[in-house]
């Protein structure tokens, strides 16, 4: 099992980079970033890591979008949740629940696709990816094998909480177990494993403590097999017409490191590394870095690292 120490720490210093990553680092034009826990802390954007007060990160994407990098949220967050923090910030286009929607870009001409790699789709059946597995029962079966540790998240199919193509849960499974339950429903299923959570607001089954902190929570989502955020990394910047080697990609889940073999350049939340999952899912990466700082401050600070190595091209 590599340790963290096994992945370089993204520079701090743009002096101080070799000429052969600085020209490498230089090339990116694009951003793929997963939101909580990476860009974002607490929920919110106008926010350090620590909850401080900041215009930090908005200053950041204004900084990134005036030297032309195009910034691109990837997350398990639905159409409606995402499109809006895109739309706020400023952000081209976007990635959501998963990689199971691509929206391209934005505006009166949006373009969007669905993506359900290899679960079998006919967009013309009048159902939604998500209306198949719901079908499947297999989500009210785990439901009531998990009765008191698992939950539905942002999932019930009405308003914000509506959902396309993954189905949302958290609390703590046997994975083993709940991964051969969709190998009986006949549709060609993954459960993801999208990190941690440490704080809960709102109503839930999960024990927690006080200010709403839990543990040994995480954030699942049971999606089409195939489809992650690596695929759909791959997916979106073919349908860009990108270069794969201008793209850097950064998140802090055992999920989002499933991007590193799709770019260039892959950027681990330095508050991820010391996940198993996240380690052994890198531990041949040669293009990844760890961040000198946790989520929305390590974030900025690459993100400043990067447009001073842009700006010394």
């Amino acid at each position: 099992m590599p340790t963290a120490l096994s992945l370089p720490t993204f520079p701090v210093d743009a002096s101080k980079v070799p000429d052969p990553m600085a020209e490498r680092l230089s090339r990116i034009k694009y951003v793929i970033s997963d939101t909580d826990n990476t860009m974002v802390s607490h929920g919110q954007a106008l926010s350090t890591t620590d909850g401080t007060p900041s215009a930090e990160l908005a200053q950041t994407l204004v900084d990134l979008r005036r030297a032309g990098v195009q910034v691109i949220p990837c997350t398990g967050r639905n159409r409606a949740m995402i499109r809006e923090d895109a739309r706020i910030l400023g952000l081209p286009g976007w990635i959501g629940e998963m990689g199971g929607v691509l929206c391209l870009h934005e505006g009166a001409d949006a373009e969007w696709h669905y993506f359900t790699a290899r679960m079998p789709y006919d967009e013309d059946c009048g159902k939604t990816p998500h209306d198949l597995i719901m079908e499947t029962g297999v989500v009210d079966r785990m439901l009531a094998r998990w009765y008191d540790c698992l939950e539905t998240y942002n999932d019930n199919n009405i308003g914000y909480q509506y959902r396309e193509v993954t189905v949302a849960l958290r609390g703590a499974v046997i994975e083993d177990e709940a991964q051969a339950m969709l190998d009986e429903t006949g549709l060609p299923l993954y459960l993801a494993d999208n990190g941690f959570v440490t704080r809960i607001t709102g109503k839930t089954i999960l024990p927690s403590f006080e200010g709403g902190r839990v543990e040994d929570v995480h954030t699942y989502h049971i999606t089409p097999r195939g489809l992650d955020k690596g695929s759909a990394t791959r997916r979106y910047v073919e349908l860009m017409g990108w270069d794969p080697a201008e793209v850097l990609a950064c998140g802090d889940s055992p999920a989002d490191c499933a991007m590193a073999g799709e770019v260039g350049t892959f950027l681990l939340m330095r508050n991820g590394i010391n996940n198993p999952k996240a380690q052994a899912a890198l531990a041949c990466a040669g293009n990844a870095f760890v961040s000198a700082q946790d989520s929305t401050d390590g974030f900025c600070q690459a993100m400043r690292t990067l447009l001073e190595l842009k700006r010394q091209a």
